[in-house]
């Protein structure tokens, strides 16, 4: 029976929770049972990323304390306050020259744990989007504990990155976990995993609206996953609450009252062209890094370390060398840097000097966070763009004010930094709606909507084919999560003449099994027709050839492992078809025969065969 044509099953009588996971799992989608089911998946998921982002905060702020603090003197300005205590920074000299050794020690020991998980190198936000569109939405167990400590050990130690990467990460394994018990199909597992991702964000940047739109945003360069949304707000509800619960639930900046008027939006676009420019050497400077480190000859778990060590030479070099207010360039590449921008969302306009110096920071943080991400260092690339951000909204109202003092006033100060948060960002990450929701709940400045939507496109349409996140696809119809459900009816009316390969490898029944081993490893398909008189008579894969032992093999026929009855489509079959065959075989490739004859070999058929045929112009016809 289709789905949807028969009416939404009542839960079973028994009671327990056995029997309402077995509800759950039900094939069926329709009805209550639909959302009794992702309000299930969105409680759990929530909770846990929560409690989650409540110890990933800790640890770092911990880690940071205890180690730049304690360690070495260096007490770094903190967001979420007013002027205050907490929003200056300071430096031991005599202290501040071992960030190199501590970074480096930070970076070989995030390295070591990377070496266990490959993919917990980097970012974060590119495998989880890898793994909703190549991956079937699975994480594996290992991910989320050794992302966990790798992001502490790089970002602690002074690494220059972002908490979204881990947290993304961290929550996609969260809901791909959840998602495990209640059996749920391989596409109802890619929902569950952004919703850890929505959860996550949601939580650690306490924006759980704009976070639950970027899980479904950030998948793509243009288009949305819309099956996300929803349950991503439950998850991402539910862990906001619980760690602004632990960790309060003011937004993530403090900022004075911001307005705007409609003659400054020329200014607001003149914003969002400087944050795409800007947003293009990002891309760039952070590839080419990563490019470098994974072409050296560093081995593998010692470029974490290698990639902090310049940094923090980077950073010792600028403390002590260049002449500067308050080390104001060494201090604000270090970690996150949410100090930064909440100092800049309550200056004045700014003398040229030091104003020199903030425009220098842009630099810095930009080759910072790409050698402690692009060699392989566990850390986000969102926080340090909201920092680069915020630099070039201020530095740009700053320099409009000084060449044209009655353009810009002082009070535009703080709506252009926050704007160039969400322009710079926006522009990079291709996920402008979620960015400017993102940064309008971290900041409270909803006043600046109109204003952030001139320079987040302007900067976007600027960025153009730059962007940050290279595993995102165009749009579902170039997501392979999608190629079936898309192309279900263009496959059904395609036959499978036009997807298949005539070149197909055969071999005669006395073939010995070894020989048959080596054409099958030269062979570009995973499987061997067996042919004798001119006719179809079996076929053979790797499983057979492994089944007679190695001693076996020289002298072993073909004849005696050929499987006879074996999955094959007639050429009146349709591409659908073959899929289907595919999928209930457990198989990637099918033999093709003839619609009058089916002893008469026509070709092969492959996955990749029926992907390339749909991506090809004359798939259209």
């Amino acid at each position: 029976m289709s789905e949807g044509a028969a009416p939404a099953p009542e839960p079973p009588a028994r009671t327990g929770l056995g029997s309402f996971v077995a509800w759950v799992r039900r094939p069926d989608l329709s009805g209550a049972r639909s959302l009794y089911r992702w309000a299930l998946i969105g409680i759990t998921v929530g909770v846990i990323a929560g409690l989650v982002a409540v110890a990933f905060y800790e640890a770092l702020s911990y880690s940071s304390n205890s180690l730049l603090g304690g360690l070495l003197g260096i007490q770094l300005p903190s967001s979420g306050s007013p002027p205050g205590s907490p929003y200056s920074w300071s430096t031991n000299p005599g202290r501040f020259f071992l960030l190199p050794i501590l970074m480096a020690a930070g970076g070989v020991a995030a390295g070591i744990l990377i070496h266990f998980a490959p993919e917990v190198e980097g970012h974060g936000t590119d495998q989880a989007i890898r793994a909703f569109h190549r991956g079937r939405g699975s994480v594996r167990y290992r991910v989320p504990p050794l992302k966990f400590l790798a992001s502490v050990l790089t970002i602690g130690t002074g690494g220059s990155g972002g908490r979204e990467g881990p947290t993304a990460q961290i929550g996609s394994g969260i809901g791909s976990f959840a998602a495990r018990p209640l059996g749920l199909s391989t596409q109802e597992r890619r929902v569950a995993m952004m919703c850890g991702v929505g959860a996550g964000i949601g939580a650690i940047f306490k924006a759980p609206f704009g976070a639950a739109l970027l899980s479904s945003e950030v998948l793509y360069l243009s288009d949305f996953e819309p099956e996300v949304i929803m349950p991503s707000i439950i998850a991402s509800v539910i862990s906001y609450s619980i760690f602004g619960s632990f960790e309060g639930f003011g937004p993530e900046f403090a900022s004075p009252g911001v307005g705007w008027i409609p003659s400054e939006l020329p200014l607001f676009a003149l914003l969002g062209a400087v944050a795409g420019l800007l947003g293009v050497l990002y891309v760039i400077t952070f590839y080419r890094t990563r490019d470098f480190f994974h072409s050296s000859r560093i081995p593998g778990w010692l470029r974490p370390g290698a990639g902090v060590l310049i940094a923090g030479g980077l950073f010792l070099g600028l403390y002590y060398l260049v002449p500067q207010e308050n080390h104001l360039l060494a201090v604000g590449g270090i970690g996150i840097g949410y100090g930064i921008v909440q100092w800049l969302l309550y200056q004045g306009h700014l003398g040229l000097f030091v104003l020199l110096l903030v425009v220098g920071l842009i630099f810095v943080k930009i080759l910072a966070t790409s050698l402690t991400v692009g060699s392989g260092g566990s850390a986000g690339l969102f926080g340090p763009a909201i920092v680069i951000g915020a630099v070039v909204g201020f530095s740009v109202v700053s320099f409009v004010d000084l060449a044209f003092p009655s353009v810009a006033s002082p009070g535009d100060v703080t709506a252009f930094t926050i704007i160039g948060m969400m322009a710079f960002f926006g522009s990079v990450s291709k996920a402008p709606i979620a960015t400017i929701l993102m940064v309008v709940e971290m900041t409270g400045s909803e006043t600046l909507l109109v204003p952030a939507m001139v320079a987040i496109f302007i900067g976007y349409y600027v960025a153009g084919r730059y962007h940050l996140y290279s595993e995102q696809v165009e749009n579902r119809l170039a997501s392979p999560a999608h190629t079936t459900e898309y192309f279900a009816e263009f496959l059904r009316r395609m036959p499978v003449g036009y997807a298949i390969d005539r070149n197909v490898t055969a071999i005669a029944p006395t073939t010995s099994v070894a020989d048959a081993g080596f054409a099958l490893a030269r062979s570009p398909y995973p499987v061997l027709a067996v042919v004798q008189g001119g006719k179809l008579v079996g076929e053979v894969r790797l499983a057979d050839i492994l089944g007679v032992p190695p001693p076996a093999r020289a002298h072993d026929t073909v004849g005696s492992i050929l499987q006879e009855s074996f999955p094959r489509i007639g050429a009146q079959g349709n591409l659908l078809e073959a899929i289907g065959l595919m999928d209930g075989e457990g198989v990637d490739a099918l033999l093709v025969v003839s619609a009058t004859d089916p002893t008469r070999l026509e070709g092969i058929v492959t996955r990749e065969l029926v992907a390339k045929f749909q991506r090809t112009p004359h798939s259209e016809t």
